[in-house]
């Protein structure tokens, strides 16, 4: 929206405005914001971060506005900041060909909705509201994210790495002879060994631009921000020894595991799917080929 904000939305923003506490536009794909309004200050074209209200430093885990987007519905959660607590409603609309949210923001902190939805946890709603949100995009095992989440955030970073011409790669991951594990010692064993696995991994990528995330099973998938394929052999051959020399411990036993590992880098024109397939076909790859590898597209195998 590069101009000031048209006369048949202005009418609707205003109808809100009187609503809610703050009304804001915003691109999701980009995390801008492009109109604000806070109490009596009007902030047309803000081009600050949409998650910088919240006081982070990246976007949201649990983002409706990329939900609605994606899906072009409407969706509702809960956020804390400055001790007050919102609750966002997130709605598509399209402008001039270009899709946007808008975001509806109640100061409901004083009122006493908080006290039926909370009401068990007492006055400790942020850790009640971070658990609420993480149960949508959190994998409940390993507390990594999940496949909600690879779906609404991935086909965003594709875009954004497309927009800023940065390079990007994607892992495929998996545990070499997992399901002996499970088929000998148990499920409670393997997903002891789950557990383990995602917390090297998590403790292994970089800072807070890459993410991880369970596909499914003994399945992962991290996102490389920023990194070219030799970067990326480093990282991942990294993570290949981290896992190799680790002592993975079980009530029953100790286990000595290895996983086989798949990249690819993002190529033009590329979507998630096809991305992904082209990871997991490097996956298996590695695997067919004995696993504790690590496979790439081109021929850069280690």
């Amino acid at each position: 929206m590069n101009e000031i904000v048209p006369k048949n939305i202005a009418e609707t923003l205003v109808v809100l405005e009187k609503i809610y506490d703050i009304v804001r536009i915003v691109d999701p794909v980009r995390n801008k914001v492009v109109y604000a309004k806070h109490e009596k200050t009007a902030l047309a074209l803000d081009e600050t971060t949409c998650y910088g209200f919240w006081k982070k430093d990246k976007f949201c885990n649990n983002c409706i506005s990329i939900r609605a987007f994606a899906q072009q519905e409407t969706f509702v959660k809960f956020e804390t900041v400055h001790d007050r607590v919102y609750m966002i409603t997130a709605s598509p609309f399209q402008y001039k060909n270009q899709s946007y949210v808008v975001e509806m923001l109640s100061d409901i902190t004083d009122k006493s909705i908080l006290e039926n939805i909370f009401a068990q946890e007492q006055n400790n709603f942020s850790d009640v509201i971070l658990k609420f949100n993480d149960a949508f995009v959190k994998d409940e095992l390993t507390k990594l994210f999940n496949r909600r989440f690879i779906n609404e955030r991935l086909p965003v970073e594709i875009a954004t790495d497309g927009m800023s011409a940065l390079a990007a790669c994607l892992v495929m991951i998996d545990i070499d002879s997992f399901k002996l594990i499970n088929d000998n010692y148990g499920h409670l064993a393997g997903d002891e060994i789950l557990r383990q696995f995602a917390t090297l991994l998590k403790d292994t990528v970089r800072g807070s631009r890459d993410w991880v995330a369970r596909y499914g099973g003994d399945e992962f998938l991290i996102y490389l921000h920023n990194v070219d394929i030799e970067q990326a052999g480093k990282i991942t051959e990294r993570i290949r020894q981290v896992v190799g020399d680790y002592n993975f411990t079980t009530q029953k036993m100790n286990f000595k595991l290895t996983g086989s590992i798949g990249v690819s880098i993002l190529k033009n024109k590329m979507d998630m799917e096809a991305w992904i397939n082209d990871a997991d076909k490097n996956l298996y790859v590695s695997k067919a080929e004995g696993g504790n590898k690590v496979t790439f597209t081109s021929n850069h195998n280690r």
